[in-house]
């Protein structure tokens, strides 16, 4: 929790860790500040610690809750804390205990020691405060491997500390007076911060009004609107303008690269009066300036003295005073300079800034999230505009759906096998006797079944899984201190993959109970993305809204933003918003129906057992109709099997083909996408997979697209899996096949038809090919505003045909709609509206949920 500052009441708020002064902070090694590894090693360490000390002594409290109010200087301050432990002596004295994590054999740096017993003084300090008598402090060091505790005798606080937390509390109040200066700066530009286009597109006002009530009233909303007409800017700009007239910070998160550039545009393009800063976050690993990401001193010089170096160039305080929008290039360029770590530079400037730009996984995912979003946090001073949020129902579901494979285990045997020293040996076993105890669970589970089935819902081996857990730990310190003698670290090592997908399973296994989730054990016959082939357990979160929930209902308001949020209790309900604080408001399509033309080919069935036999029709049906096309072209199949089975048989073609290809990466999706826009004569097409990259998020601006055909309603793969979300939701809403199959296959359809038009003097076709078109329960989530008086069947065409007819009557629309009367202008930083938010590649995916 950042200090708080009431000028009004002259109220000061800090924690325990305001107090301690900067240049303790300063004198922490870069490896002790934490990390996901440390982090989790040390609560583990802290909590078996604790639960052991409340069986044996009655009098033993954990987490211990402080609040010490005090007057200083005129000004009334608020000090809050959390101890770790407090007992009582047999002799009735209280003892306050901070409880640290150390390396095996090492000695505390003496900087170190005096940061940890001067946080064990201030608590000792306000329970005396709060309780009235005296209390001393203890340190308990906790070996790291083996669990053993040494305690050490801390001088109880006395007249020195009363006068350094003083001392502190004077440099806080005026660092906070300044502060306010700048609140009320900002406070005025929020008065006169003005709608950056000179008048609204159709829909718009909707918008503005929508997310101004929710923000009044500390609601939420989820806001459903077409592609194009500019929802990303008019939600912004109410957001932005609320935040910094009520001090609040702007959280703007999207799941695509090009989506936060977008935004970052639009932000930059708000600060008219240069009052705030915004910072863009980039994942780390594109943030690493040494040559592999190897986060520790003795390799990287961007970690070795980071606090010393970080204080003395100044490079914080430089990068404030020199951008308003702090772009990562920006970030990385000052940071390497001064050689710091841009990524931690990164996390400086994040809890300096009023508007933060980033992936969802830095606010919901449990292993990447940022500090201020961890528990217990205060996010009352928190609004999150969410980008595209029906990405965030698969997101949350994989955020805490964790697995681990035999084949991973036996990975990272063999790997260990090389190092040749007896340490290596015995974690070699260790990974031996783990990748056994995967795959003779999965076999017996399996047992009876057909060679073919793949999986299977049943009872993981948890008892043997966590007795391996201390030898897991043992080994994985032993190996870290063996890696630090022998300075052997490696950017990517088996054994610490191994290591985390182990400790991430045994924290789902905490965390997974109840109806919400299953325990799966699969035999995978083949690789797929991010997953190997053979052995591995699983465990399936159907349902991530109590999770999510965590979040959203903190913060003061959340605004969530899609093109296709239907059905709205689907969304509200599994991404964990109260049913009684938010809104769903859908914006109706402002875009004139003339401008385009659906049409469903009625003609071709591609479900399972018919793909084969309609895949050479599709292939010439496709070709026809993209040959009847004056301009580049857009297919989007199911899946890759899908699109290689119909253009093996496409027949000959004017029109370049460009295919996506599974093991494409970002070279050779930006190659393509730079063909479309070279493509002046409007001779490509293109063929992709729906829910993919070309599919969602990207902007084809201008004369780039003229057409897109969906192939199918693009359901997902048939999978244990989604067997178990069919059932999950038959027993919640009783609408088991429609909400795991149709409606994530449908929103893959729109989503990709909404590449198409995005203004208002956008033309073109889109084909649907397959006859489930017209079936319930597809055609119940087809676009209101996509069917004519008829219904569906009014759609029916040969889509050659249809876009024959369509473009030789469409020349009449650019002479009746000139662009500047819909309002295309509006925005510079896109040709295509000012939609703020497209992308092409997915942000932080390989941190947390391995999406690419």
């Amino acid at each position: 929790m950042a200090p708080r500052l009431d000028p009004e009441t002259k109220t000061l708020t800090l924690a325990v860790t305001d107090l301690l002064e900067a240049r303790m902070l300063r004198s922490l090694g870069f490896a002790n500040r934490g990390g996901f590894e440390r982090m989790w090693l040390g609560q583990a360490i802290h909590s078996r610690y604790q639960e052991q000390a409340l069986e044996r002594d009655g009098s033993y409290q954990r987490e211990v809750a402080i609040l010490v109010e005090l007057e200083h200087e005129g000004w009334t301050v608020k000090i809050t804390g959390r101890a770790d432990g407090v007992r009582k002596e047999k002799d009735g004295s209280l003892v306050v205990e901070e409880i640290k994590s150390v390396r095996r054999g090492s000695q505390l740096p003496p900087p170190t020691k005096e940061l940890y017993e001067r946080q064990a003084q201030l608590y000792a300090w306000m329970l005396s405060e709060v309780r009235g008598e005296e209390v001393r402090p203890e340190l308990v060091l906790i070996e790291i491997g083996s669990d053993a505790i040494e305690r050490l005798e801390v001088e109880p606080p006395g007249k020195g500390l009363i006068l350094s937390v003083q001392r502190r509390i004077s440099q806080l109040i005026h660092q906070q007076i300044e502060r306010q200066a700048a609140r009320e700066t900002r406070q005025q530009a929020a008065e006169h911060l003005t709608f950056p286009f000179p008048e609204l597109r159709p829909g718009q006002e909707e918008i503005l009004a929508a997310a101004g009530t929710a923000l009044e009233h500390g609601d939420h909303l989820l806001l459903q609107a077409a592609t194009g007409i500019g929802k990303t800017i008019a939600t912004l700009y109410p957001a932005l303008r609320y935040c910094l007239a009520h001090d609040k910070r702007l959280f703007v998160l999207t799941a695509k690269n090009l989506q936060q550039e977008m935004a970052g545009r639009v932000v930059e393009m708000l600060n008219q009066f240069a009052a705030f800063h915004s910072l863009r976050l980039r994942a780390k690993s594109r943030m690493c300036a040494n040559d592999q990401l190897i986060c520790h001193e003795d390799y990287c010089p961007y970690a070795k003295d980071y606090y010393a170096k970080l204080h003395n160039s100044g490079v914080i305080e430089e990068l404030l005073s020199s951008y308003t929008t702090l772009e990562p290039d920006a970030v990385f360029f000052h940071s390497r300079e001064a050689e710091v770590c841009p990524f931690e530079v990164s996390l400086e400037l994040a809890r300096e800034t009023q508007v933060l730009i980033c992936d969802y996984n830095y606010v919901f995912a449990p292993w990447v999230q940022l500090t201020e979003f961890a528990e217990p946090a205060d996010l009352s001073d928190v609004v999150l505009v969410i980008d595209e949020i029906h990405n965030l129902v698969g997101r949350g579901r994989d955020y805490y759906s964790p697995q681990l494979a035999a084949e991973t285990a036996r990975r990272a045997a063999l790997a260990l096998r090389l190092g040749g020293e007896p340490l290596h040996f015995e974690m070699e076993s260790l990974c031996l006797q783990l990748a056994r105890l995967i795959e003779s669970s999965v076999e017996e589970a399996l047992e009876g079944w057909p060679a073919d089935h793949e999986a299977i819902e049943g009872q993981l081996p948890e008892s043997a899984l966590w007795k391996l857990r201390p030898r897991f730990d043992r080994a994985f310190v032993e190996y870290l201190e063996h890696q630090r003698d022998t300075r052997s670290f490696s950017a990517e090592d088996p054994f610490v993959d191994l290591y985390f997908s182990f400790l991430k399973l045994l924290q789902g296994l905490v965390l997974g109970s109840g109806d919400a989730f299953s325990h799966c054990l699969e035999r995978r016959t083949y690789a797929r993305p991010g997953q190997p082939a053979g052995a591995a357990l699983k465990i399936l979160c159907k349902d991530p809204s109590r999770f999510l929930n965590k979040i959203l209902s903190k913060v003061h308001c959340a605004i969530g933003l899609s093109a296709t949020l239907s059905p709205p209790e689907f969304y509200r309900d599994l991404l964990g918003f109260e049913a009684g604080r938010t809104a769903a408001v859908e914006i109706p399509n402002p875009f004139p129906a003339t401008h385009r033309r659906v049409v469903i080919d009625a003609q071709v069935a591609t479900t399972y057992r018919q793909r084969s036999e309609n895949y050479p029709v599709i292939a010439r049906r496709l070709a026809a109709f993209s040959e009847a096309v004056p301009g580049n072209c857009l297919a989007l199949f199911p899946s890759y099997r899908f699109l290689t089975e119909v253009v093996e048989q496409m027949p000959v073609h004017s029109k370049r083909i460009l295919i996506q290809r599974r093991a494409d990466g970002e070279q050779e999706r930006q190659e393509i996408l730079d063909t479309l826009r070279n493509a002046l004569e409007g001779d490509v097409l293109v063929l992709a997979v729906a829910g993919g990259v070309f599919a969602e998020g990207v902007d084809y601006p201008g004369e780039m697209l003229k057409a897109v055909a969906v192939v199918g309603p693009c359901l997902p793969a048939v999978s244990l899996d989604q067997e178990l979300l069919k059932r999950y939701y038959d027993e919640r809403f009783d609408k088991g096949f429609e909400y795991a199959f149709v409606v994530p296959g449908m929103t893959r359809v729109v989503q990709a038809a909404g590449r198409l038009l995005r203004s208002p003097d956008d033309t073109g076709v889109i084909a649907l090919f397959d006859k489930r078109f017209l079936r319930s329960p597809y055609r119940q989530h087809l676009p209101g505003d996509w069917l004519p008086e008829r219904g569906p069947r009014g759609l029916v065409a040969e889509p050659s045909t249809a876009a024959e007819e369509f473009f030789r009557s469409a020349s009449w629309i650019t002479e009746e709609s000139p662009p500047e009367a819909l309002g295309e202008a509006h925005d510079p930083a896109a040709s295509k509206g000012n939609e703020g938010g497209s992308g092409a590649s997915s942000e932080g995916a390989s941190e947390a949920t391995g999406e690419g």
